[in-house]
């Protein structure tokens, strides 16, 4: 029998080894075993050293018109409005964050409601700021110095032309956001696998090999998340990101009318019907000691700390994660001004906090210590019919944010490959061909990772990757870019709020601190 952390590995070890392409004289080969490819690690971002030359100061914003601005990031002519840019950060967050946040909560002894929320807070305005800050050096490194034509919407595009030996160091963001995506996916297709896997065990009638779950994550995977990942702009998943919204919120209601009802409380009529480790169950410090709307939040102290603070912490660091999007945001925004974006991130990210905060509250408030990585595993897979009508409508959504994940690999990935440039030849070809090489690396990774993997994931992902691309890269694009000034001696980059560099040197300790201690706390706890 393989351990489960072997069988996680081993999986990861399939899907690595499918991140080899090969691209010379016009040719692709997914699979090589000779393309000699140097090794890179999230310490690279260590070796950053030198200097760069100033950028020119800009003399001012052009107009562009909406078919200059597509046409000059290789895209139809189509933007994103405002509604819809919030829309695909909702869709993009929602899924893969607020099914394991309750379980978060629970970790290893708890933490308490007005902790936890605090949690959820300072995290959520450290995503917003780190994305509008991104938003602000594509702004001036890009637009107003008439980069976007030669730019890709990587985040490396900002990083070359900020950063002191950019061109050299390129390499670094891109690696990082391939890193994080990939494991996110592989979050996202786990889930999928195991959400359907469930829906369709008890469905009469089907051959018996379609109600296993690798088949049905293998099958969804072609049809229709492929077709989604091959679209070239976020604009062309608006239809998409509203039906998942429509999940998100029926998955929100379902979970708070089953506390309410008391269906699953001891009790209930599905109490009976469960599994011991999927009943609900009190923490254990904490016994059960008062009944009512509130369940197990009564017992434990609003601000209690303990170990898992930290599993929480790394909850919702991935939870926010968008920031693989964060130059696309804001080059398919229809209105593209940072003032513009800090809106639009403002309203994203907070109502993603909000769907978060339910999600946890309730979650946890109906099941205690026993919720799990995947919530609606709590619910009874087939008596209950509004458990399945939540799977399904939670289903849609992780698929409608699972393109726009995929949206980030691709934009660091063709980055890291030269493959984002106008002028490459057979560039479609060789983009589509490579995306679909690595989905399907990654859905057959996905197929050795049991749900019992899940929380062990999501903390690495979170605490090494999410890390790095949320703090570290913005922090140092942040300082590089407040330091350069023009000929007049100003900043070409206006300050958000006073002493704003010493925050991002903050912020630089802070995701390096937390990057070693989340992953020692993630591979230290299996379960809670």
């Amino acid at each position: 029998m393989i351990h489960s952390k072997s069988k996680l590995f081993f999986g990861l070890a399939i899907l690595l080894s499918c991140l080899r392409p090969s691209i010379a004289d016009g040719s692709i080969s997914l699979f090589s075993t000779t393309a000699a490819r140097p090794t890179y690690t999230v310490s690279s971002v260590t070796a950053i050293r030198g200097g760069a030359a100033a950028i020119p100061a800009p003399k001012g914003k052009r107009v562009l018109t909406k078919k200059h601005v597509a046409t000059s990031v290789g895209h139809d002519d189509e933007l994103m409005s405002s509604p819809t840019a919030v829309a695909n950060v909702l869709a993009d967050l929602c899924p893969h964050g607020m099914l394991p946040i309750a379980y978060g909560m629970a970790a290893a002894g708890g933490t308490g409601p007005v902790l936890a929320t605090a949690v959820l807070v300072v995290f959520g305005a450290l995503s917003w700021y780190s994305l509008v800050s991104f938003a602000r050096a594509a702004d001036v490194v890009l637009v107003q110095s008439k980069e976007e034509h030669a730019a890709g919407e990587s985040l490396s595009a900002v990083w070359e032309r900020t950063v002191p030996n950019g061109k050299l160091t390129t390499y670094i963001p891109d690696v990082g956001c391939v890193f994080l995506t990939v494991g996110c996916l592989l979050f996202y297709s786990a889930f999928i696998g195991d959400i359907f896997g469930s829906l369709v065990s008890g469905v009469k009638g089907l051959p018996s090999v379609l109600q296993k779950r690798w088949p049905v994550l293998l099958l969804l995977h072609a049809v229709p998340i492929l077709p989604l990942c091959l679209k070239k702009d976020l604009s062309a998943l608006k239809y998409s990101s509203m039906t998942g919204l429509l999940g998100i919120f029926y998955t929100v209601f379902f979970v708070g009318k089953r506390l309410v009802d008391g269906s699953y409380a001891e009790g209930g009529k599905y109490f009976d019907l469960m599994a011991t480790k999927f009943q609900p169950a009190p923490l254990a410090n904490f016994p059960h000691t008062q009944s009512g709307v509130l369940g197990y939040l009564a017992d434990i102290p609003s601000m209690y700390a303990g170990k898992g603070l930290f599993t929480l912490m790394n909850m919702c660091c991935v939870a926010y994660a968008c920031h693989y999007n964060a130059v696309k945001y804001y080059m398919e925004l229809k209105d593209r001004t940072v003032p513009t974006l800090k809106g639009v991130m403002a309203a994203g990210i907070g109502g993603t906090g909000l769907v978060f905060w339910c999600m946890m509250m309730l979650g946890f408030a109906t099941f205690g210590k026993h919720s799990q990585a995947l919530l609606l595993n709590n619910y009874h897979s087939s008596v209950d019919l509004m458990a399945t009508a939540a799977r399904l409508f939670t289903g849609i959504a992780i698929i409608s944010g699972y393109a726009l994940m995929f949206a980030g690999l691709k934009a660091a990935l063709f980055s890291l490959l030269k493959l984002d440039q106008p002028n490459t030849t057979n560039r479609d070809l060789k983009q589509n061909t490579i995306s679909f090489g690595i989905l399907s690396a990654i859905a057959v990774a996905a197929c050795f990772v049991t749900e019992h993997e899940l929380a062990t994931v999501i903390g690495i992902v979170g605490s090494v990757f999410g890390s790095v691309v949320i703090y570290i890269f913005p922090a140092i694009v942040n300082i590089s870019l407040l330091a350069k000034k023009n000929k007049k001696g100003n900043r070409i980059a206006a300050l958000f709020f006073p002493g704003e560099v010493l925050f991002n040197k903050l912020m630089i300790l802070f995701g390096a601190m937390f990057a070693v201690l989340g992953t020692w706390i993630s591979l230290a706890s299996d379960d809670h």
